[in-house]
């Protein structure tokens, strides 16, 4: 990892070593970097066009309305006494002319207490205004800019760029060759100035030019510096300041209305979260009132038995979610009287919570600046920021929390990521076109302006899931059922279900596999096909109807004693055994 803090250290960066080891010269100094060290206004001998000359003896006059200006005042030659900042996540690089006095006696980077760089970056970036040289390094570290300045030593009087004469520039290799740089801006006419007429003929590289926030250039409003630095956050991948107030807006409006939203106490939160992962809201309705009417509070929540909590979870589907709030109630019983606690750390100790779990209950029930960040969250801020990373990249991930974080308006943390999930849910939409028209955050969003609003976010490419054939017997006898219960560990654990085999089935193949019972007196009728997926699995199931008008001893010993099938009544099956949504298609056909 690059120490970031090296970058603190002074002296004059063209004969320092970069952060690798390596002269930061090195092949330079042979090439582009002598040729730029000969390039000084008064340099002599070199073949000029006409129009240079014009412009070269313009800027003699205006030398010398300078020198006139300066008249008493001496110059002085200065080599830049300030390294470059950068490392090799730097995705920016802003260049400024030369530091100013106060900047040279800090031995850092708009060091003059009137320059308004620092306190506009740190509005563009939502953060809090840096007051010392550490805060201000780790705050451009942490936002991936990368700064210095164009020129590597010239004659000044005093802080007057418009004084300065006999330019060296600086050598950008330094910071080009050893970070991610996307673009360049120059703070100000003069960086610009001097890039264009140094840098950019050995380059090739442009540069953007933004307005100066030296105090000098009072014309230009804080407000007008804002507008126009706003383009930095394109590259660095960050969302723009100020539109967490504009969701917010958008969601006073437009906001879902849901039972649990009523009173969002920190179980009601927690309940609804967990029911709400991998399930559609309009589904999960019904059983958050079911749940509340049966389980309250977290006491009667440790306290249910294990196949009474199943049955009123059958159908929600992805049943270790409920094992493990059931674990965390006991545990909530136990060491913390019976309520969630504040504390996020806390709270992500519970089994079964995780930090998208953990972010939605600390901001919805206890208020805090916490991220909840789910798919919906993924899908809207890397299609506003184009990220072009996949998304399963946990380094993403990262990024777009803190991006999430940036703009989460600290009164409202919790109304701002409900709005989120609702913005993802109804207007920022996974498969097909989104509804931007609609979209609060339209005029900002970098994947709409670039019309790549589906191609975002960037996905790994699913891998196939693995496929099994089944074979699924609804056996009816004497008006009773038969069920399975499966095993206590895997895929589906300790749920009921038909009797199934793994396999293709044929109705021969099923008559053949009902002959290996020693039945004989049956009748067996063919119920359809069908397809259950599961995250790296698919069932492809074949079913049939089996009814049996009496069952022999040995057939039904077989059954109950090696089979461990149980036979139970319709009424019973729909109270008490929790079957999974996986059967729903053969259970509808039951007579």
């Amino acid at each position: 990892m690059t120490d970031k803090n090296s970058n603190l250290q002074t002296g004059n960066p063209q004969s320092a070593e970069d952060k690798t080891g390596n002269p930061q010269r090195g092949k330079h100094k042979t090439e582009s970097s002598q040729r730029r060290d000969h390039k000084t206004e008064s340099s002599q001998g070199t073949e000029r066009k006409p129009e240079d000359s014009q412009r070269l003896n313009h800027q003699e006059e205006k030398g010398k309305e300078r020198r006139k200006s300066s008249a008493g005042k001496a110059y002085q030659k200065i080599d830049h006494p300030i390294p470059p900042l950068y490392d090799k996540d730097s995705r920016i690089l802003i260049l400024g002319s030369f530091p100013s006095v106060k900047s040279r006696e800090a031995a850092f980077f708009y060091g003059h207490p009137q320059n308004r760089f620092w306190r506009l970056l740190a509005q563009l970036l939502s953060e809090t205004f840096p007051e010392t040289v550490e805060e201000r390094a780790d705050m451009l570290h942490r936002n991936h800019i990368a700064v210095w300045d164009t020129i590597a030593s010239c004659e000044i009087v005093g802080s007057s760029d418009s004084s300065i004469r006999q330019v060296v520039p600086n050598d950008l290799s330094v910071i080009l060759d050893h970070a991610d740089i996307r673009q360049i801006y120059c703070n100000g006419a003069k960086s610009h100035e001097y890039f264009h007429r140094y840098i950019e003929p050995e380059t090739g590289i442009k540069a953007v030019r933004l307005p100066s926030t030296s105090p000098a250039n009072a014309a230009c409003n804080m407000d007008r510096l804002l507008s126009d630095w706003r383009q930095i956050l394109i590259p660095l991948k960050a969302a723009p300041a100020g539109i967490g107030q504009v969701l917010l807006k958008w969601y006073d409006y437009n906001a879902r209305i849901l039972p649990w939203r009523s009173d969002p106490s920190p179980y009601h939160v927690w309940v609804s979260e967990i029911m709400l992962q991998q399930t559609r809201v309009e589904a999960v309705r019904h059983y958050y009132d079911r749940w509340m009417e049966r389980l309250p509070d977290v006491e009667a929540l440790s306290r249910i038995p294990d196949d009474d909590l199943m049955k009123l979870w059958e159908g929600l589907g992805y049943y270790n979610r409920v094992r493990n709030m059931k674990a965390a109630a006991v545990t909530l019983v136990e060491e913390y009287g019976g309520e969630l606690p504040a504390d996020y750390e806390q709270l992500l100790s519970l089994k079964g919570i995780g930090e998208y779990t953990a972010g939605a209950i600390a901001s919805i029930a206890f208020q805090q600046p916490k991220a909840a960040i789910d798919g919906n969250v993924l899908r809207v801020f890397s299609r506003i920021l184009a990220e072009s990373g996949k998304i399963s990249s946990a380094a993403v991930k990262k990024s777009l929390e803190r991006e999430v974080l940036r703009v989460m308006p600290p009164d409202r943390p919790g109304d701002f990521n409900q709005a989120l999930m609702d913005l993802g849910a109804t207007i920022c939409l996974p498969n097909g076109q989104p509804l931007c028209d609609s979209c609060p955050w339209e005029n900002i969003c970098q994947a709409h302006k670039q019309g790549e609003e589906i191609h975002f976010p960037v996905k790994e490419k699913k891998k196939a899931r693995k496929i099994i054939h089944k074979g699924v017997f609804v056996i009816e006898c004497e008006d009773r059922f038969y069920l399975h219960k499966r095993p206590g560990t895997g895929l589906l654990a300790d749920l009921w279900e038909f009797p199934n085999l793994d396999g293709s089935y044929t109705m021969e193949r099923a008559r053949q596999e009902i002959t290996s019972w020693n039945l004989t007196d049956y009748e067996l009728e063919s119920i359809g096909e069908g397809k259950h997926i599961f995250s790296h699995v698919e069932w492809h199931m074949t079913g049939y109807y089996l009814k049996i008008a009496s069952l022999p001893e040995q057939v039904r010993r077989l059954f109950e004693q090696e089979l461990h099938w149980i036979a139970v009544s319709r009424r019973e099956m729909e109270k008490d055994y929790a079957i999974p949504s996986a059967f729903d298609m053969f259970r509808k056909r039951m007579r």
